[in-house]
């Protein structure tokens, strides 16, 4: 059993990093955003984005983001189960392949080639707080996204976030934090990606920070991650994964400024 594992079975180690929602957390507990109104949903249904032919068009908006959750709750069950076979049978199997698949680390992704860490390692959640709060963010604060730009694009969008929170992971702990082999897991920079594209679709929209504060969407959005680049850059992280988050917020921007600007 190697030092990974052993770690994963001990729960207790600096070793691991979460992308834990310290920021998704708050922006959907903290940022109460009120839902479109139903002018602004007749104009979202006749967006040219929602027109495209789409290879799953059968699939509709509440059952996409369902479908998501229900794959993360399949992955969050199949870790509980490694651990009860590891600790109970000895067996390391199941455990031994979730750690190389639903894991991204720079050591994976580059000295191993597990590319498609890139994107598993976002429906993964090894506790249940972290399961619990970003598939809360995703069902309460997905449709609005959705909603907004259409079923195929929050697809590319939820994609293009996760691989950017990823990318962000690894070459932060590759490059800057020296420990290459320390793996990242959770939806958090894909639910971030999803709030910048939002801010900048409506960036005026009143929210209540901690329930009390007024400011617009924008504002609140910028402080998070201004407060996770102060995190990543002074090493402070813990097992939180702020450059993770970063990265899902740059791509959400990215998104919006090369696929979505201009078309809404």
């Amino acid at each position: 059993m190697n030092v990974l594992i052993r770690t994963l079975l001990s729960r207790q180690s600096s070793l691991f990093t979460c992308r834990r929602l310290l920021t998704t957390d708050k922006i959907r507990r903290a940022f109460r955003s009120s839902l479109p109104t139903d002018k602004v949903r007749s104009s979202i249904r006749s967006s040219p984005l929602n027109n495209k032919q789409f290879p799953f068009g059968s699939i509709n908006e509440k059952n996409a983001i369902l479908g998501i959750i229900i794959i993360n709750g399949i992955v969050f069950v199949a870790w509980n189960i490694s651990y009860a076979h590891a600790k109970s049978n000895h067996d390391h199997r199941l455990l031994s392949f979730l750690t190389n698949n639903f894991m991204v680390s720079w050591d994976g992704v580059v000295r191993h080639n597990r590319i498609w860490t890139l994107v598993t390692s976002a429906f993964s959640h090894l506790d249940f707080t972290h399961f619990l709060i970003n598939n809360f963010v995703l069902y309460s604060f997905g449709p609005l996204v959705l909603n907004h730009i259409g079923l195929p694009a929050f697809i590319q969008l939820f994609l293009v976030s996760a691989v950017g929170c990823s990318l962000a992971h690894i070459c932060y702990q590759g490059f800057y934090d020296r420990r290459p082999s320390v793996p990242a897991v959770g939806a958090s920079g894909v639910t971030m990606g999803m709030t910048v594209l939002y801010s900048f679709i409506r960036p005026f929209d009143t929210v209540l920070l901690f329930f009390v504060i007024p400011m617009p969407v924008i504002v609140g959005v910028g402080a998070f991650i201004a407060y996770d680049l102060y995190r990543a850059l002074t090493h402070r992280q813990g097992n939180i994964g702020s450059a993770g988050h970063i990265g899902g917020a740059i791509a959400g921007a990215m998104y919006y400024v090369l696929k979505i600007r201009g078309r809404l």
